[in-house]
């Protein structure tokens, strides 16, 4: 069994993780940490956790464990964590605050890996320890321009509009405007693949849709490029892969809340390829990505603890 460990453990996305790892089948989640309610039970934190789990929050690591999710949601908390207790070589680092992700490559034997599964599947398998994901608007960008990026379609004036779930915004209210900050991490990523992509090709416009879970998001560009070359750009690149699939028609987030699914639409309007995609942003666009990462580290298949219903 891989004994597991969470920090941050009040955080929603901790909560996610809780809930996937206790009823993955390979899975012994040994303590879970939050100084400030030590002794509470997680169920009285998370709900939807009673009578699964009778584990409290302890304030330190309590047992050695296998893996470690870094799931703080403070700058810097994680970094301190990491330099205050003795954590060996061979735990498995995955980290969802953001403190690590400068750090992360694209390469075999690296130290820390850029944690989107389908970008970087290979290092993940390759004999990696540590990784960390990318924000949920990352990765759901990503995932509609990583297939084009293999091809080398990607140029300039690439437009993409993201509606998202933003508890601290009103229904409809603007986000971000051209500019974006993920767009440099989305960049990054790009260029492993495409050399010379630039943050300064993308425009963005984000809008706080009101829900309370899903990212919606619509990227369109000029290209000679048919339909039916990036259906099967798209095709190839995601056959062996688990979690994301083609639609004939628009995806809506009924489709993939609670879910680990990425569902993509591909159409050819005029001269500009349209790409579509949805994500639940705090299933597949962290907690259950976390879990995904974790069954690669540990050369699981991918699948394993992620098959999930939609709530739809």
């Amino acid at each position: 069994m891989i004994r597991a460990g969470i920090t941050g453990g009040t955080t929603p996305v901790a909560g996610e993780i809780i809930k996937l790892l206790i009823n993955h089948p390979d899975v012994e989640l040994m303590w879970v940490i939050d100084p400030d309610v030590e002794g509470a039970r997680l169920s009285e934190i998370h709900k939807g956790l009673r009578g699964e789990t009778y584990l409290s929050f302890s304030a330190r690591p309590t047992d050695r464990t296998d893996v470690i999710f870094l799931c703080f949601d403070e700058p810097g908390q994680a970094r301190e964590f990491v330099a205050a207790n003795n954590i060996g070589p061979e735990v498995r680092l995955i980290d969802l605050s953001g403190d690590y992700l400068p750090d992360t490559t694209f390469a075999d034997g690296d130290e820390w890996i850029f944690g989107l599964p389908e970008l970087c599947r290979k290092p993940l398998v390759r004999g990696a320890t540590k990784t960390s994901l990318p924000l949920p608007l990352t990765s759901a960008v990503l995932l509609a321009l990583t297939p084009l990026a293999k091809e080398q379609w990607l140029t300039s004036d690439i437009n993409v509009t993201a509606v998202i779930a933003e508890e601290n915004a009103e229904p409809g209210e603007t986000l971000a405007l051209i500019d974006l900050e993920q767009a440099d991490d989305i960049a990054r990523a790009v260029r492993s693949l495409q050399p010379g992509f630039s943050a300064d090709s993308m425009m963005f416009v984000v809008v706080n849709g009101g829900w309370p879970q899903g990212i919606s998001v619509a990227i369109h560009f000029i290209t000679d490029r048919t339909e039916e070359e990036a259906i099967r750009a798209f095709s190839d690149y995601y056959n062996d892969h688990n979690f994301v699939f083609l639609s004939e028609s628009l995806p809506s987030l009924s489709e993939v809340v609670g879910t680990n699914k990425c569902i993509i639409n591909i159409q050819k309007v005029e001269k500009r390829l349209v790409i579509t995609a949805v994500i639940d942003d705090l299933v597949k666009g962290s907690s259950a990505m976390a879990v995904h990462d974790m069954n690669l580290l540990f050369g699981l298949q991918e699948r394993v603890g992620l098959m999930l219903k939609t709530q739809a």
